[in-house]
């Protein structure tokens, strides 16, 4: 275990960090200029991210499903975007995922 000291050391570090990185963004913001092409890049930063967390989570993973061999995520994944194509509801896929990974790790 970690002494309390060292933890909470490094959680202020960290905070201050991503305080000084944040208000330099936004305090040079007024002041350069961003071309019409780089906004239209940075849009994809948010649909890029979203598999680089889903992937590692998935397939990476050694589950405890012997009936799945221990992939009972990608199965769930699989079917989630089933039910993500099918409904276009996000709140629906999102249940969906959890009830379907929960009954997946109980059988």
């Amino acid at each position: 275990m970690i002494p309390a000291s060292y933890f909470w050391q490094n959680i202020l570090l960290l905070a201050l960090g991503t305080f000084c990185i944040r208000f330099s963004l936004i305090s040079l913001s007024g002041r350069v200029k961003i071309s019409e092409r780089t906004k239209e890049l940075f849009s994809y930063i948010p649909a890029a991210i979203l598999p680089a967390l889903v992937a590692p989570m998935v397939f990476f993973h050694q589950g405890s499903a012997t009936w799945l061999l221990g992939k009972e995520r990608a199965l769930v994944l699989m079917l989630t975007i089933a039910v993500c194509a099918f409904t276009r509801s996000t709140l629906a896929t999102i249940l969906f995922g959890l009830v379907a990974l929960y009954l997946a790790r109980m059988g």
